[in-house]
């Protein structure tokens, strides 16, 4: 792991070789809500008792459970998670005490729920779910108020009469823990690695309810094995997300050519996944197409000469939108922002100016504030606003100025950017590439703005203390695409340096 200072160029060069090598593997740092669903296997499978003493180890000082950052809906699912697990198995002398710390501490976050931006992956369905199995085992845990409850009544009842109950391919299978009591054994949920969308969680579920499914078991321990703590990751694996995302950053920084021999090889990974009438799935084990992934893996594909259509984006294009997947409840405006940044690579399509117009629309619908948007996937405003200047740039500069002037006017006297308060190096990374990008592209940006920023990322490259942002079912980090952000943001700082 990388804990020092990285201040050249051919450190960071360096650095970026060794990332690209690593790519694909998918690493996730343990998450409480995950490892909580494995450590409920430990009276059958005795090797996840590791897991149950991970959340013994692992509850903070408030007495819940989740990522170093406070998100309402991840601290209560995850505590939720953790009081069933130790309530049903958890045998040590001082269990009890963690539990009745993080009943109190449920009561105190409830209220909080409403002050989130947006839900956690399939809150209504795994906090409802869970509510009613910490009730049953005598627990005192408060009923989360819910939003877009009835949306997501209507998707899982369409999901639970479908007449092939084939549910690979609908998103909802990746909470499918949330739905145990209308499982079946015949039920077809199982991906060719022996998960449930690749989804520790679900597939602990699975066999909470199912025990003898022996091809989920191995899956479970090799995922175990991943991560040395006895924690589990939220995702695995997580490979075409990976690579796309990590070498895009990589790309925007000029740190990579498509030339590369290794560079190739990761490309012609994606190519393989690639599906002309859908794009991308998140994983080589996931049926489930979205738009953002395959705006990312689309970028790459144009960019190394691969015969790519435009026409893939048909697919998720709505009345007023682009959806980031089939039936999704509410729309993501980084996967719009993402499906804009892709057409630039396809601007002779026949329908780019209406698709781009659309989108800026709906950007123009969703500013709420005037300076930055929120999005479903990434708690902290500066993903998704960082992302939007190379998007807009030469499209709607007006737009894209007004989040250009909240990045500025919010730098930390570190040199960072962080929404809860504190600085972190991937909220920094984002907002970097984004300026660099601005200045070499449109305008000049002060230059003590960068270099400030620079003098900051340099001095917090320890990728083992990375801060979670990103949503899932509760927070979680995907450790080498923040690495790529970083390191690329780096690597165009040199090169900005020398301009």
């Amino acid at each position: 792991m990388l804990s020092r200072q990285i201040d050249d160029y051919v450190n960071i060069a360096t650095e970026v070789r060794t990332l690209l090598a690593q790519l694909g593997s998918g690493h996730i740092a343990s998450a409480a809500y995950e490892t909580a669903w494995v450590a409920r296997l430990a009276p059958q499978f005795p090797e996840f008792e590791a897991s149950l003493e991970w959340l013994r180890q692992n509850q903070h000082p408030d007495g819940t459970w989740g990522g170093a950052v406070f998100h309402a809906h991840d601290r209560f699912l995850s505590t939720l998670a953790a009081l069933v697990a130790l309530k049903s198995v958890g045998q040590h002398p001082r269990d009890p005490r963690r539990i009745q710390r993080g009943e109190d501490a449920l009561w105190r976050v409830v209220g909080k729920l409403s002050k989130d931006d947006h839900d956690t992956v399939g809150f209504p369905l795994l906090s409802a779910a869970l509510t009613q199995q910490a009730a049953a085992l005598g627990l005192d845990v408060p009923t989360p108020p819910i939003r877009f409850a009835k949306a997501y009544q209507k998707k899982v009842n369409a999901l639970l009469n479908a007449p092939d109950r084939d549910l690979r391919t609908n998103p909802l299978v990746y909470s499918l823990e949330g739905l145990l009591d209308a499982l079946t054994p015949h039920d077809n949920v199982f991906e060719a690695n022996h998960s449930i969308s690749v989804s520790p969680s679900a597939t602990a579920a699975f066999l909470l309810k199912y025990p003898n499914r022996n091809g989920a078991l191995g899956y479970l321990q090799e995922t175990l094995m991943t991560n040395s703590d006895g924690g589990m990751a939220q995702f695995n694996p997580l490979d075409v997300y990976e690579v796309a995302w990590a070498l895009n950053h990589l790309r925007i920084a000029g740190a990579i050519s498509p030339d590369d021999p290794i560079v190739r090889d990761l490309l012609d990974f994606l190519a393989r996944r690639w599906s002309p009438q859908a794009g991308a799935t998140t994983s080589t084990y996931s049926l489930t197409y979205e738009s953002d992934n395959t705006s990312a893996v689309f970028t790459l594909l144009r960019w190394g000469g691969y015969d790519v259509s435009g026409d893939v984006f048909y697919y998720y294009e709505m009345d007023d939108h682009f959806a980031c997947y089939r039936g999704e409840t509410n729309p993501s405006v980084s996967a719009m922002i993402r499906t804009l940044a892709a057409l630039r690579f396809n601007d002779d399509h026949p329908d780019y100016r209406r698709w781009v117009g659309k989108i800026v629309d709906f950007l123009h619908k969703s500013d709420q504030n005037g300076s930055f948007w929120t999005d479903k996937w990434h708690i902290s405003p500066y993903y998704v606003t960082s992302i939007a200047l190379n998007a807009l740039r030469g499209i709607d500069e007006a737009l894209a100025r007004t989040r250009l002037k909240w990045i500025l006017r919010t730098q930390n006297d570190d040199g960072g950017w962080g929404y809860y308060g504190t600085s972190t190096p991937e909220e920094t990374a984002y907002c970097l590439e984004g300026l660099i990008q601005w200045d070499q592209t449109v305008e000049r940006v002060p230059p003590t703005l960068i270099e400030d920023a620079a003098r900051y990322l340099r001095r917090h490259t320890d990728f083992d203390q990375l801060v979670p942002l990103w949503i899932g079912k509760t927070i979680y980090t995907p450790t080498n695409i923040v690495k790529a952000a970083i390191l690329g943001a780096l690597f165009a700082y040199e090169n900005w340096k020398v301009k």
